[in-house]
C-alpha cells in the first residue's frame, strides 16, 4: 500500500507506517504471496474489507483474536457488535473471520538496523516494559508469550482522526489503550490529553480517568498509553444514567468566581479566532464577532472551574458493575473555564447523537436540560446565556480550525451555515435578557441523560 490517504485504509498507513516504509526496509502488503525477501513482523484481518476498511483485528492465535472482537461489547451497539460478536465466534474456533488480511513487513536481508523499532506498536511495546528493543528480538513481543502486545487499530474518517490502538497481550488481556499523533496538529491534542491525564489520571473518588503506563514520542510526534478499562464496563447510554453534578464536577471542581474575560479558556478562545482568517468564511466571521462583542460587554462573574474535559459525551464515558463512572478521551481539556461547559456539551451531544432537530434548537434545549448542572455549580441564572454564548463560540473554533487544517469543510460534522445558526440562536438568548434573565425549558421537555437504548 501506497500510504498517500487515498483511501480510509491507505490513510491509516500514512499515518501509522508511513516513516518505516519510507525507509525502503518495511513495506505494507494486502493478502501477501509467498515472498523470500520479505517477513511479517504484524499481521491483521481488515474488517469489513479493504475498499470499506472500518477496523484492523490482530491475525494471532485464536485466543488473542477473539479477545480483541469480543472485549468491551457492552460499549458497542446495534449491528457493530452483531457483527463482532459473530466474528470473535468464529475467530475462537480457529476460522478465518474475514477475507481480507493486511501484513506489515519487513525486509529479510540486508537487515537495516533500527526498521523493527520503527514500527510504533513495536515502540510502544518496548516502552512499556521499560527496554529499548534487542537485535533479532521478533516484533512487538515482551519476553514470554504472555507479554506479547497485540493491536486493533481504529480507521477513522473525521476531522480530528489520528490512530487508535486497543492492546492486548498474548493471553488476550487487555494490556492499554495507546493514541499516536501523525503530524503536529494531532500532536498538539495529544500533548493535551499527557497534561489532562497528569492532573487527573487514577484519581480517587466517585469518577475515574485513565491512569498513563506510558508517553513517548515515535518519529518526531508524541503517543501516550492508558490503562485499559475494566472488562464490565457498560456505555453510558440506555438504562445507564448518565454524569451526576457530583460526578462532573469531581475532575473538574470550581475553584474561584471570576469575569469571563479572566479565565485562561476564554482569553485562548479569543487567540484562536483572532488568528482565523475572516475572509475565508466572512459571515462566520462577523457571527463570532458579534457574540463575542456580547460577551465582553457583559462580563458577569460567574464561578471558575480548575479545568473543563472540553469532549465528555456518551462515547467517551463507561459505567463499570460498581457504578464508578470512567471519563476518557481529554484530548479537548482546557485549563481554567467557565463552570458547566461540561454539562452544555453533554446535553447538546445526546440531542446530536439522536438526531433531534437542528444545531440551534438543540442548544436552545440543551442549555435547560443542564439547569440542575449550573445551580450545582452557583452559576445565576441570568448568567446561564453566556454559557451558551461561550460554548457556540467553542463549537465554531473547534470547526473552522479544524476545516483549516483539512483543506475544507467535507469532513466536518457540522457546516458552515449551522454554525452561523448556533451564533445566533447563542446571541438570541444574550439579546433577550430580561430582569430576571431565565432560560425556559424547550416545549419539547429536557433530554433524558443519555441516548435511548439499541
Amino acid at each position: 500500500m501506497s500510504g498517500t490517504g487515498t483511501s480510509p485504509l491507505d490513510t491509516l498507513v500514512e499515518q501509522l507506517w508511513r516513516l518505516p516504509v519510507a525507509s525502503g526496509q518495511v513495506r505494507v502488503v494486502l493478502n501477501p504471496a509467498a515472498d523470500d525477501e520479505w517477513r511479517d513482523v504484524e499481521s491483521y484481518w481488515v474488517l469489513p474489507n479493504a475498499s470499506q476498511a472500518r477496523l484492523l483485528i490482530p491475525l494471532a492465535t485464536p485466543q488473542v483474536t477473539a479477545a480483541s472482537l469480543l472485549q468491551y461489547r457492552a460499549l458497542r451497539r446495534g449491528k457493530v457488535n452483531t457483527a463482532r460478536i459473530l466474528l470473535g465466534s468464529l475467530a475462537r474456533l480457529g476460522i478465518r473471520p474475514v477475507l481480507t488480511r493486511l501484513c506489515v513487513q519487513e525486509r529479510v536481508a540486508p537487515v537495516a538496523r533500527g526498521a523493527r523499532e520503527a514500527l510504533p506498536l513495536a515502540a510502544v511495546a518496548a516502552k512499556l516494559r521499560g527496554s529499548v528493543m534487542t537485535e533479532g528480538e521478533a516484533g512487538p513481543d515482551f519476553h514470554a508469550t504472555g507479554h506479547q502486545l497485540f493491536a486493533s487499530i481504529g480507521i477513522r474518517e473525521g476531522d480530528n482522526r489520528k490512530p487508535t490502538l486497543q492492546l492486548v497481550d498474548g493471553a488476550g488481556k487487555p494490556a492499554g489503550y495507546a493514541k499516536l499523533a501523525w503530524n503536529e496538529s494531532s500532536s498538539e491534542f495529544v500533548r493535551t490529553e499527557i497534561g489532562a491525564l497528569r492532573a487527573v489520571g487514577a484519581s480517587a473518588g466517585p469518577v475515574r480517568a485513565p491512569a498513563l503506563l506510558a508517553v513517548g514520542t515515535h518519529g518526531q510526534f508524541s503517543y501516550l498509553v492508558t490503562e485499559p478499562l475494566p472488562l464490565d464496563v457498560r456505555a453510558v447510554r440506555g438504562r445507564v444514567k448518565g454524569p451526576t453534578p457530583q460526578e462532573l464536577f469531581a475532575l473538574c471542581p470550581v475553584s474561584r468566581v471570576d469575569t469571563l474575560s479572566s479565565t485562561e479558556h476564554f482569553q485562548n478562545l479569543s487567540r484562536r479566532l483572532a488568528a482565523l482568517d475572516p475572509a475565508s468564511e466572512p459571515e462566520l466571521a462577523q457571527a463570532l464577532a458579534r457574540l463575542e462583542e456580547l460577551l465582553r460587554a457583559g462580563d458577569p462573574l460567574l464561578p471558575v472551574a480548575e479545568r473543563w474535559h472540553g469532549d465528555l459525551v456518551p462515547w467517551n464515558t463507561a459505567r463499570d458493575s460498581k457504578g464508578l463512572l470512567w471519563c476518557w478521551d481529554w484530548e479537548s481539556c482546557e485549563p481554567d473555564a467557565v463552570a458547566g461547559l461540561d454539562a452544555v456539551h453533554w446535553m447538546f451531544s445526546v440531542r446530536r447523537e439522536r438526531g433531534e432537530g437542528p444545531m440551534a434548537a438543540n442548544l436552545l434545549r440543551a442549555m435547560a436540560d443542564a439547569g440542575p448542572f449550573f445551580e450545582a455549580a452557583g452559576v445565576r441564572r441570568d448568567a446561564w446565556p453566556v454559557l451558551a454564548g461561550v460554548y457556540a463560540m467553542v463549537v465554531a473554533e473547534r470547526a473552522w480550525t479544524l476545516a483549516v487544517r483539512n483543506g475544507g469543510w467535507a469532513s466536518s460534522w457540522i457546516s458552515v451555515r449551522e454554525l452561523i445558526d448556533l451564533l445566533g440562536a447563542a446571541q438570541g438568548l444574550l439579546d433577550a435578557l430580561d430582569g430576571q434573565g431565565a432560560v425556559e425549558e424547550s416545549p419539547a421537555g429536557p433530554a433524558a441523560s443519555t441516548a435511548p437504548p439499541a
